[in-house]
């Protein structure tokens, strides 16, 4: 229970607390213009200095983290479990909590400084009986479960959600835990569900992997595995066979030129052979050229030669006869050099043959190093192809595992969950009991608190039949808190309950009465407190019950007339 806020400032208005209903009141003056609000007033601070002191984390800028509260420093009092605790926390050093606590079993006072880790450990064991090791990951936390009983600012949209980004896991394992209900399994829920994340991203880097393998599916890469392990078992074989020669690049340069000079001598022995093919044409040609006697034949027509003509016709026949003899010989003789070039040629041409032949076995036998290092690169693509198949198969068996364990473990989650259900009826039947009774006190109708196991986890909701209107929506938010409060054991734990006028915002005249005269009920029957803060020209005066005297629960006022009327002795805006 809370019971005293104060501050280092003189200027602060220290507000004292007690069982039942608690009502901080901003009165609104006589006089008021458009612009006049009641912002700056300090109904909202006081909800942030009770939170902050409880070990709310500090944002600058934001809450009591501004340039006009620099130096400030406030004290919560309150008790929980037969402890009173005394907590100071300075808004420029908010990191430390001076903490002075009182047993009631006669013990001295313990003051120490806390850090905010500590303090939030303490206080979740004293609030929720809540243990280091429940606060896992995905466990119930201290701060968490704090936020349905000091509601903030954005925290009356939902009766499960407290923050605008409250993550759907983190509802259903605090809401579970607060009711009493096997929240563990909503916890584990979370747990399998980033196994099934982990799934997805090990299937999506398996289909990425499709384009190069060629198929996703298990069989189609064994099939793969099989043909590179004997693909790679030849190439190895043929690199352990593998033979290189010191001289191999020597011996195929000389090869090379051998080739060459053998074609050379074939192209000149081509070219002689043609040549000599045309000489013995000529020399083989048996037509001579006709002895005709030249002077007989002028005779027979008369013509008679002198002896001087004779001697020369004589003379070149003989000098003809001379020509073709001297052709004859120029032709054997060419002929006898073109074939002693042929010859020699072919001589040569078997010589250097034979040469090359022996280099030609020498490199069929023997390898480059450079063959050698080709035939390696091969290996090793082949070896690093095979791995990556080999990746891909454990992979998808990975995957193919993991998915059949989700499978089986969300099954057994989903029935161990509504065993505990089950097993838990006394226990949420009761809060349904409760929250119908709040809501039909509201509306002369009861409510209905859903409460569900399905597949993914709990499933909460709350239903008033009176639609079309925000204040209902409030309203259910009241009962389902206020219903929290009531299941909490009696003097065990925490016993307050803290909303901000928001929460009354379009909520008809007569269930604001209520609302303040229930709260108040439950709290002097249960030895529970509930904070709020109201508007005055909000609250229902002619709709109270005739026992109910408004005015006695109104712990603060709070004025804009005046500076000093503000909780903190001065306006600013929030």
């Amino acid at each position: 229970m809370i019971h005293r806020i104060t501050a280092n400032r003189p200027s602060f208005r220290t507000v004292e607390f007690g069982a039942g209903l608690n009502v901080v009141l901003a009165d609104r003056t006589e006089v008021e213009t458009g612009k006049d609000t009641r912002h700056g007033l300090g109904k909202s601070t006081l909800i942030d200095i009770i939170d902050f002191c409880l070990g709310a984390r500090v944002r600058t800028g934001n809450g009591l983290a501004i340039d006009a509260l620099a130096g400030w420093e406030f004290t919560l009092e309150f008790s929980v479990g037969g402890e009173r605790f005394s907590a100071t926390r300075a808004v420029d050093k908010p990191a430390k909590l001076k903490v002075v606590c009182d047993s009631s079993t006669g013990a001295p006072p313990l003051a120490a400084m806390f850090g905010q880790a500590e303090w939030h450990g303490l206080l979740g064991k004293r609030m929720f009986s809540l243990h280091s090791d429940e606060s896992g990951r995905y466990g119930p936390s201290y701060r968490g479960l704090l936020s349905y009983f000091v509601r903030g600012g954005a925290a009356y949209v939902d009766p499960f959600r407290h923050h605008e980004q409250q993550p759907p896991w983190n509802r259903q394992v605090n809401v579970a835990y607060l009711l009493g209900l096997h929240w563990r399994t909503a916890s584990q829920q979370q747990a399998l569900k980033d196994k099934e994340k982990s799934a997805r991203q090990l299937e999506r880097a398996a289909t990425a992997e499709k384009e190069i393998e060629g198929s996703i599916t298990i069989g189609a890469l064994e099939a793969k595995r099989v043909l590179l392990k004997d693909r790679l078992a030849a190439e190895r074989k043929a690199l352990d066979e593998f033979k290189v020669h010191p001289q191999y690049a020597s011996i195929q340069q000389e090869a090379d030129r051998l080739t060459a000079e053998l074609h050379e001598l074939a192209d000149a022995n081509v070219t002689d052979q043609m040549m000599l093919g045309r000489y013995r044409e000529a020399v083989d040609d048996k037509e001579k050229p006709p002895n005709v006697p030249v002077a007989r034949l002028y005779e027979e027509v008369g013509v008679v030669f002198s002896d001087a003509v004779r001697r020369k016709l004589a003379d070149t026949k003989r000098f003809r006869e001379q020509i073709i003899a001297n052709r004859r010989d120029f032709l054997a003789t060419e002929i006898k050099r073109f074939g002693k070039r042929i010859a020699e040629r072919e001589r040569k041409i078997d010589a250097l043959s034979n040469e090359r032949a022996e280099h030609l076995d020498i490199l069929k036998t023997h390898g480059a190093l450079e063959e050698m290092t080709r035939l390696q690169e091969r290996i090793v693509g082949i070896r690093e192809n095979l791995e990556r198949v080999m990746t891909a198969i454990d992979q998808r068996e990975t995957l193919e595992a993991k998915k059949r364990e989700i499978v089986t473990r969300r099954r057994d989650l989903v029935k161990i969950a509504k065993q505990a259900h089950e097993e838990r009826r006394s226990v949420w039947r009761r809060a349904i009991a409760l929250f119908n009774e709040n809501s039909q006190i509201l509306y002369e109708v009861p409510g209905k608190l859903v409460i569900d196991v399905e597949d993914n986890g709990f499933s909460y909701d709350v239903k008033i039949d009176k639609r079309g209107s925000d204040g209902v929506d409030k309203m259910k938010i009241f009962c389902f808190d206020l219903m929290l409060l009531q299941s909490r054991p009696e003097r065990e734990g925490i016993d307050f309950l803290i909303h901000d006028s928001t929460i009354f915002d379009g909520v008809d005249s007569r269930q604001r009465a209520r609302t303040l005269e229930r709260a108040n009920a439950v709290g002097d029957r249960l030895g529970k407190q509930y904070i709020c803060t109201f508007n005055s020209d909000m609250v229902p005066h002619d709709d109270f019950g005739r026992d109910f005297d408004f005015g006695r629960h109104v712990r603060l006022h709070l004025t804009d007339d005046d500076p000093s009327g503000s909780l903190l002795g001065f306006s600013f805006n929030r």
